[in-house]
């Protein structure tokens, strides 16, 4: 079942491969208490924790289970399913889409790649380097089409303004990508 995810939901994904196993809400949330390397990326409060686990086993994702303990009340553990482990390789492999993305959405990428298989980590950043490089021709090329268009001047500055930001951040993330080679 294909649904809309967000980082969120892959990062729990990618602490659920981490484990090998089952896993409950408490320890997954502190991996993203602060001083963790993921309270750095995201922050994510328990409740939205398990609002995210529950769409990911309505998703077919994660199955949950209540695991009985001896001296303290039973829990509820969230174990990752093949479609979550194949939902977690797909999207470990692709770059994001666009800049804003990188700060957030790649880093838990790279976090989990990381961990997973050095050589992903690899080919994550390299693919992410040549996105980047392609979406600053296509910002370059869209700010000289600006001139050729019959908005006002008001409305044409503002769009090379808006366009000359963009081409900075990309130029500022293929810089920072280039530092991992």
């Amino acid at each position: 079942m294909a649904i809309s995810a967000m980082p969120a939901e892959h990062a729990i994904l990618g602490l659920l491969d981490l484990t090998d196993g089952p896993g409950h809400g408490y320890d997954l949330a502190r991996n993203f208490a602060e001083g963790q390397p993921l309270s750095g990326v995201l922050r994510l409060e328990p409740g939205m924790l398990y609002h995210h686990l529950k769409k990911m086993e309505k998703s077919g994702w994660v199955v949950s289970s209540v695991e009985q303990q001896s001296s303290r009340p039973a829990r509820q553990v969230y174990d990752l399913t093949d479609s979550g482990r194949a939902e977690l390789k797909r999207w470990l492999a692709e770059p994001v889409k666009h800049t804003r993305e990188i700060r957030l959405e790649f880093l838990v990428k790279l976090y989990f790649a990381r961990r997973t298989d050095p050589g992903l980590a690899v080919a994550l950043v390299a693919g992410q380097l040549e996105a980047c490089r392609q979406w600053e021709v296509s910002l370059v090329e869209q700010l000289a089409e600006v001139e050729l268009s019959e908005n006002s001047e008001t409305d044409r500055e503002f769009s090379r303004t808006v366009l000359r930001l963009r081409i900075a951040q990309t130029r500022a993330a293929i810089e920072w990508l280039g530092g991992f080679s």
